[in-house]
């Protein structure tokens, strides 16, 4: 993988952020529909949400970096969902996600939520299938 691929580099650097909607109905990508109704094809997008994703400017010189160690396997599996994350909003929502603005902060967030969710037997199990999983010695 290179920095290009990680983003270190600034390549992946575009607009991104959070979803503002709060319990709005409506929700839309830079002012367009994405949503799907109960029942839709979802090859079909037909929407009733928006969302508020706005330029969140140079992040390099905003955010504060953090350096995470993985497993090389791990790290692949990051990239490849990535990958599948950027291609479907794109493609259902005509949403270009970007690696450091979009992609990590969503990751974090999400699995922030679900570790706030689980208990420590949780948290053991699913740490023990990380490391067999993806080579993570102990």
């Amino acid at each position: 993988m290179t920095d290009e691929d990680t983003g270190v580099d600034g390549e992946n650097t575009g607009v991104g952020g959070e979803d503002t909607a709060g319990d709005s109905e409506e929700t839309s990508v830079n002012n367009v529909d994405i949503g799907f109704e109960e029942g839709s094809d979802p090859s079909a997008p037909e929407t009733d949400k928006t969302y508020d994703l706005r330029n969140l400017g140079n992040i390099k010189a905003e955010w504060d970096a953090t350096t995470i160690y993985l497993p090389a396997e791990l790290k692949s599996a990051v990239e490849l969902a990535y990958r599948r994350s950027s291609y479907e909003c794109k493609r259902e929502c005509g949403y270009d996600m970007q690696k450091l603005q979009d992609f990590y902060p969503l990751l974090i967030a999400m699995g922030l939520n679900n570790l706030n969710r689980s208990d420590s037997d949780d948290m053991l199990t699913l740490l023990a299938y990380v490391q067999s999983e993806y080579g993570a010695d102990s």
